[in-house]
Formats: structure tokens, C-alpha cells, sequence
């Protein structure tokens, strides 16, 4: 009797062992068949193409990582892509597209700050979550809106961070202040002038330029010349700033937030004026690749499939990734494709150790990442090298 237990015991033990597999990946591709969609809402065209087009990018790079494992229990994901062109009425226009759409359960975007705040009022109103790997401007998420959330730091926090560090460490007191009319632009040097003024500096002239000029001469010629840094708040004309300032021989130190943090649209244009006079110092948003365990990976995988990395690649790849955990843990709770609400509620609940930043990114009660920090860099040999940190959320 014994004997014939021990073989029925064997004969199970085996039975079940053969059955777990199967039992596994029918748990892993209970979804199967289905399709789940994110949305990718940035600028692909205009100015501001570089940032969009790499975004999109990256997000797909994520995609077809996650469907290659198997996807969210089977479902397949695509990423959906629309083209913002750095406006607000497209921006809702975009909005609109994804929220007409079931089968999209999240969106990464946008890019600009006001382009983001006016798409994230249409995305409230349907209840789908957005993360902005970039959008800095504080109005995105000092509206409150549930669903919006935010990876990078905030300009209040730039701003300030960075006029302290000027006055600290370079021993900065005197600053001009441009700006490039934008909402990033203004905000970015409203926090910066309330900054470096806390930290004993004096503001000699604040000026602003249009989003296209490439021509300064006239705006430096006129500057005082008892100034020791020029700050520009944006993005494109930062490079014909600091070739127009070395060539009127103005050699003190050009500052700029992360708009300025790109090879293609900063480096390349800037050519030798960003190393002469007192060079140059440029904020980003993100350590450089391969201080981050696996962004050196990323980084490689990245640029076989599409080149050089600008700027916000890696926070780009973890938005989606980002995305894409929600919607996944969600699905798992459900054993189904989650509604938007409850992608909701597990994004935010979520924490999440990505390659964009040391510490794992989760969100305070406003939707701002606690782990976000940022960087100061000067450029050499052609790149961006990182020479300091400053710290993020209090």
C-alpha cells in the first residue's frame, strides 16, 4: 500500500511539474491577442523637432523591448505617435486624438512647457495619465490635476539651484538675465533672477529675445559692461548668444538651463565659441550616461538603432517604461486590460528605479518626480562633460 502511495505521489509530482510551464505562460499570455496603446505627444516638426523626434525615439525603443518579453500578460503595445508642432492648439488637438482612443492607457509628452499644460486640461478631462519626461515649466503640475506627472526637475528649482551655484561656487555677482519670451524661457529666469538675488547677487539688466533670432550683436553691444555672467533662459538661440558674445569679445561666463542642453541644436552651431572666454555652463537634466547602472546599456542599444543621443533620451526611456509598469501591474491586479483609472491609480503609487536618475523616481502629492536632480556641465571635445550636481526636491 505504501509502495502504490509513492508511486501516485511520484507520478503527480511529475504531472505537475509538466503542467506548471503551461500553467505559467498561460498566466504570462492571458491578455493575448489584445492590443494596448501609449501615446507619444511632442513636437516631431519645427524648432523644437529635436527634442520631439528623440523622445519618440526612445519610446519606442521601450516598446519593442517590452514586446519582445512577452509584452503586458500577452497584450502586444504600441506607441502612437502625433506631432504637437510646439503648439498649444495642436497640443489639445493631439490630446484630443488620444483621448478618443480606447485603447490608449497612457500618454508620454509633451515637450514644451505650454503645449503641455494646455494638452494636460484635455487629458484630465478624459482621465488618461500623462508624464512628461521634459516639460519643466512649475504650472504643470502646480494645477493639480491627478493624472499629469513629471520626471525632470522643475524651473523653480533650476532656476534658483543654479544662480546659487554661481554665486557660490564661481563667485558670480553680477548677472544679465535673457529670455527668450517662451513660458519655459520666462519662468526659467524669473527663478533664476529671485535666485541669484537671495544669494547676493545683483541682476544688471533682464532683456528678452524672440524664439528664430540668430542675430545678438545689436542686444550685447548695448549691455553693460560690468556684468560677470549672462544667463539665457531657452533653447535654439543659445548658440548664437555665446558666437555673438566671444566675437564683441565679451568673455564672461555664459550660463543656460537644459534648452541648451543638446549637441545638435547647442555644440554643434556654438563650434569653438562654447570653450573661449570663460566658456561655458550649461544645466541638464539627467547624470551622464553610465554613471546610472544600465544607461551605458541603453545608451549602446540606443544609438546602433538610431544614433547619437541629444539630451533627453534616457528620461524619455523610462517615462515609457515608466507608463508601461503601470499599466502592466494594473493588468496583472486585474487579470485584464485595466481601465484608464486604474492605470491611474497604480502609476500613482508607483516607484520605479529607472537609468535616468540614482534614486527611483516617485511622485510627490503634485506629480513631480522626488528623485529628479540636476547637473551643471561645461563643454569639451565636442560633448557635454558633467562637473557638478545640484540637488533636487527638498
Amino acid at each position: 500500500m505504501a509502495g502504490c502511495f509513492r508511486r501516485q505521489s511520484r507520478f503527480l509530482a511529475v504531472l505537475l511539474a509538466l503542467l506548471a510551464p503551461d500553467a505559467m505562460n498561460g498566466a504570462s499570455a492571458q491578455l493575448s491577442g489584445q492590443d494596448i496603446r501609449i501615446g507619444v505627444g511632442g513636437p516631431l516638426t519645427t524648432g523644437s523637432a529635436t527634442f520631439g523626434v528623440e523622445m519618440r525615439q526612445a519610446v519606442d525603443l521601450a516598446v519593442g523591448e517590452k514586446n519582445a518579453a512577452g509584452g503586458v500578460l500577452g497584450a502586444r503595445i504600441a506607441a502612437v505617435a502625433a506631432d504637437d508642432e510646439a503648439s498649444n492648439q495642436r497640443g489639445e488637438a493631439v490630446a484630443r486624438q488620444f483621448c478618443d482612443d480606447p485603447a490608449v492607457l497612457g500618454v508620454v509628452g509633451h515637450v514644451n512647457s505650454g503645449v503641455t499644460i494646455a494638452a494636460s486640461a484635455v487629458y484630465a478631462r478624459c482621465g488618461l495619465p500623462m508624464l512628461t519626461p521634459m516639460s519643466s515649466n512649475p504650472g504643470v503640475t502646480d494645477q493639480g490635476l491627478p493624472n499629469v506627472f513629471r520626471l525632470t526637475n522643475r524651473d523653480d528649482r533650476k532656476g534658483p539651484g543654479f544662480a546659487k551655484w554661481l554665486v557660490t561656487k564661481m563667485a558670480k555677482r553680477n548677472a544679465v538675465v535673457i529670455d527668450d519670451g517662451t513660458l519655459y524661457g520666462k519662468g526659467l529666469a524669473d527663478g533664476f533672477v529671485a535666485g541669484f538675488e537671495t544669494a547676493g547677487g545683483a541682476i544688471v539688466t533682464r532683456q528678452s529675445v524672440k524664439v528664430g533670432d540668430t542675430d545678438f550683436r545689436g542686444l550685447l553691444g548695448a549691455l553693460p559692461k560690468s556684468f560677470d555672467v549672462l544667463f539665457f533662459a531657452g533653447i535654439r538661440e543659445g548658440a548664437y548668444l555665446v558666437k555673438d558674445m566671444r566675437a564683441l569679445r565679451l568673455n564672461q561666463v555664459f550660463g543656460c538651463g537644459d534648452g541648451c542642453w543638446s549637441v545638435d541644436a547647442f555644440v554643434q552651431p556654438a563650434g569653438a565659441a562654447a570653450n573661449q572666454g570663460e566658456g561655458v555652463r550649461i544645466l541638464s537634466a539627467a547624470p551622464a550616461l553610465g554613471k546610472v547602472p544600465g544607461s551605458a546599456e541603453f545608451a549602446a542599444r540606443y544609438t546602433a538603432k538610431f544614433g547619437p543621443i541629444n539630451n533627453y533620451a534616457a528620461s524619455s526611456y523610462d517615462s515609457a517604461r515608466i507608463v508601461l509598469a503601470a499599466i502592466e501591474q494594473a493588468a496583472v491586479a486585474k487579470k485584464a486590460v485595466p481601465t484608464r483609472a486604474e492605470v491611474l491609480a497604480s502609476m500613482r503609487a508607483l516607484k520605479f528605479q529607472g537609468i535616468a536618475y540614482a534614486g527611483p523616481a516617485e511622485w510627490n502629492r503634485k506629480g513631480d518626480n522626488v528623485a529628479a536632480v540636476i547637473f551643471v556641465n561645461v563643454v569639451e571635445g565636442g560633448r557635454f562633460k558633467e562637473i557638478d550636481e545640484i540637488a533636487g526636491e527638498p
